[in-house]
């Protein structure tokens, strides 16, 4: 579904990612995993269309999006959902979600795409008229990610699902992108808290210093010794 081939990202004439290339299948959740600073998110905003490429080619569906403006980018089926959860603090729920419907006018596909997000986060439905600043982290969570949701995307990337959570709603998060994975969406997902985006994964790349390091199913890069050392402390 997502090829990224030997790109590299820069920040001003700063090069952060260095021929960096990794696939995504459909059907699939695919983890990029390493430290703070790494370039992980990075990599996100080039597939999302929010940094371009300065080398190296970004596909999709077959399709070269690599110079594919960001706006565009959603219509062919990609979500972002990006670090820090970027919501409308003083709108209420159900107007955030409904801001990442802007593709259609159609009320009833509206309708439907939230209940299948109520469907997901009932807690949403309950809060769906309260102002997103007075959720808690984990309920800002879910509302970013429903937002996601609402452009009835292929591809859904996930930036830090876990950041700012409480840990006892991290398990339940990881619970969701199962469960979005199993509805037929396929999943990108950065994160820092290693283990658990492992133990949800089918396969994974370890990001250090802008490059690939690592590769493999999610169990085999979990048990490898340089995770084992490095994020694990074992």
């Amino acid at each position: 579904m997502l090829n990224v081939e030997k790109i590299q990202l820069k920040y001003g004439n700063i090069p952060v990612i260095h021929d960096v290339t990794f696939r995504v299948e459909k059907g699939e959740i695919v983890a990029l995993v390493g430290g703070n600073g790494n370039g992980k998110s990075s990599i996100l905003r080039g597939v999302a269309g929010l940094l371009t490429p300065s080398l190296g080619t970004v596909s999709f569906e077959g399709r070269d999006i690599t110079k594919t403006q960001a706006f565009d980018i959603v219509s062919l089926g990609i979500s972002l959902v990006p670090e820090g959860r970027r919501l409308f603090p003083s709108l209420s729920v159900y107007k955030n979600l409904r801001l990442g419907a802007y593709l259609t006018d159609d009320g009833k596909e509206i309708e439907k795409r939230m209940d299948y997000v109520y469907s997901i986060f009932p807690t949403l439905k309950e809060r769906k008229d309260q102002r997103a600043s007075t959720l808690s982290g984990g309920e800002q969570q879910m509302v970013a990610i429903g937002r996601g949701l609402m452009s009835q995307p292929k591809l859904l990337l996930l930036d830090e699902p876990s950041w700012g959570i409480a840990p006892k709603l991290v398990d339940k998060i990881f619970e969701v992108i199962r469960e979005i994975r199993n509805n037929g969406v396929t999943i990108l997902l950065v994160e820092q808290d290693v283990q658990e985006a492992l133990e949800a994964c089918d396969r994974a790349y370890v990001i250090q210093t802008g490059r690939v390091v690592m590769e493999g199913t999610g169990r085999d890069v979990l048990n490898s010794e340089l995770i084992q050392k490095a994020f694990l402390g074992l």
